[in-house]
């Protein structure tokens, strides 16, 4: 290259930063970075995080997902707000979830129905449970075995298996309707046993309780709460929990696994789960306030209150868990027949 076309290059080459100046961008990055997580952080601040529970105010649900929303604004030091969206099995609440903005302020009180069984027992979804991104474990709800003595003398579960293969299809059991984890639970026992029971669906637990009391119906899975409660009745007699340990309200109930039913370690879970496309970085945030939140001496003698087991969880468990659980609920759906159309 001669002189000519050389200052002809240099004419045309960009213009590049002097040392000094290359030095002090270089030392403002981190600044900046921080600058920026800190403005990204106020934004998420400044908005209040809602809680979506999928049942109707009042129940043990709602009073679960309410303690969570208190240790999580805790946690976050911000507003969660419950908000109840109940119906069709969870779908209702899911759908609004799954279509709410991808920015972690929306997140769903998540159990089997919406992340296990749904996809099996109804014909279409507006939702892949797979798709919602796990905050935490909120904790695990023993379903309780319980028998109208009067109706069916029983006082184990092989007793009532014995009964069920004597009679098959004879023994009546309630449930909270067809498709619910009552039924499901039901259905994986007899199974399990190789027994078959005759199924009577009910419209929640209230009208379930009468009819068991009455003896209408021989026995049902009903949440620990209820169970506690329903067990004082002179004629209602516990027979097993379906959680991995004993309740310690219920010391001398053995688990179903005890039981010889090891596929029946299948308590009542609630997981918190957000939208799907939420942000990674947003998502882990969330996580580790979650862990936080669930993690404090307060939260866990609120869960004592309610019967409820802590019930800890990794992101990378709970990946491994939920598959598992969609496989066993898919089955137990395939086994009882079960199927809703919309």
């Amino acid at each position: 290259m001669n002189d000519k076309q050389d200052a002809h290059s240099h004419a045309y080459a960009p213009r590049l930063p002097s040392r000094r100046a290359l030095i002090r961008g270089l030392a403002a990055a981190p600044f900046a970075a921080l600058i920026w997580r800190a403005a990204r952080a106020d934004d998420f601040a400044g908005k209040p995080v809602r809680l979506v529970i999928p049942f109707p105010a009042g129940g043990s649900s709602d009073t679960l997902g309410r303690v969570v929303a208190n240790a999580l604004s805790q946690q976050l030091k911000q507003t969660v707000i419950v908000e109840n969206r109940g119906g069709a099995g969870g779908n209702i609440a899911a759908d609004y979830v799954a279509r709410a903005p991808a920015d972690g302020h929306t997140l769903l009180m998540a159990g089997q129905a919406i992340m296990a069984i749904n996809q099996s027992l109804y014909k279409h979804l507006s939702y892949d449970p797979a798709t919602f991104p796990y905050i935490g474990m909120m904790g695990d709800n023993a379903n309780v075995l319980l028998v109208n003595e009067l109706t069916l003398p029983v006082r184990s579960v092989a007793e009532l298996v014995e009964r069920a293969k004597a009679k098959p299809r004879e023994i009546p059991f309630g449930s909270n309707g067809v498709g619910s984890l009552s039924h499901l639970t039901t259905e994986l026992l007899a199974s399990s046993a190789g027994v078959k029971f005759l199924h009577v669906p009910y419209q929640g637990a209230a009208p379930l309780a009468t009819d068991l009391r009455a003896g209408r119906i021989a026995f049902c899975f009903t949440g620990s709460t209820l169970a506690v409660a329903l067990a004082k009745s002179g004629n209602l007699r516990p027979l097993a929990v379906t959680t991995a340990v004993r309740l310690p309200q219920l010391p001398d109930v053995p688990t179903l696994v005890e039981s010889g039913y090891p596929a029946l370690d299948a308590p009542s879970w609630w997981a918190a789960v957000a939208t799907p496309g939420t942000p990674t970085a947003t998502v882990a945030m969330l996580q580790k306030a979650f862990a936080a939140a669930t993690g404090t001496p307060q939260y866990q003698e609120a869960l004592k209150q309610q019967a409820t087991l802590p019930h800890p969880m990794t992101p990378e468990a709970a990946r491994v868990f939920l598959a598992a659980e969609r496989r066993k609920w898919a089955a137990a759906v395939k086994s009882s027949g079960a199927s809703v159309t919309s």
